[in-house]
């Protein structure tokens, strides 16, 4: 359990730096570029983890992955983990389960903002 929060606040810490930093930039402020690398970075660092811890370390080396994996990654970005389990789905064949999970969770997801919105909206009224 140390090990994950360990990793899941360095992941949350390194996200906060890291998008207050490209927040900060003229760029930054027309696109969410901060964002953008966040999920990109995140995707490689948790692929690059997932494939060394399992695919080419002894199994008794398999804990790093709470460190990396599940903590600093789900720390760091939750879209990660959406990247590897929609790889894991056309690795194993299964194409269009994985089109389902990239087309349902964008579409589901923006759906989810607009109820939430909504939700806060008819709530909260602004006065």
């Amino acid at each position: 359990m140390i090990i994950l929060m360990v990793g899941g606040a360095l992941g949350t810490y390194l996200r906060y730096v890291i998008g207050r930093w490209f927040n900060t930039q003229p760029w930054g402020q027309v696109f969410p570029f901060g964002t953008l690398f966040i999920n990109v970075s995140g995707s490689f660092v948790l692929a690059a983890a997932a494939m060394i811890i399992y695919e080419r370390l002894p199994p008794e080396h398999q804990d790093w992955y709470l460190l990396i994996g599940t903590g600093f990654c789900g720390g760091y970005t939750t879209f990660s983990t959406f990247e590897w389990e929609t790889f894991q789905l056309i690795r194993n064949g299964s194409w269009w389960y994985a089109l389902a999970n990239v087309v349902g969770s964008v579409l589901a997801g923006f759906v989810g903002v607009i109820l939430g919105v909504m939700a806060v909206g008819l709530t909260f009224p602004r006065e």
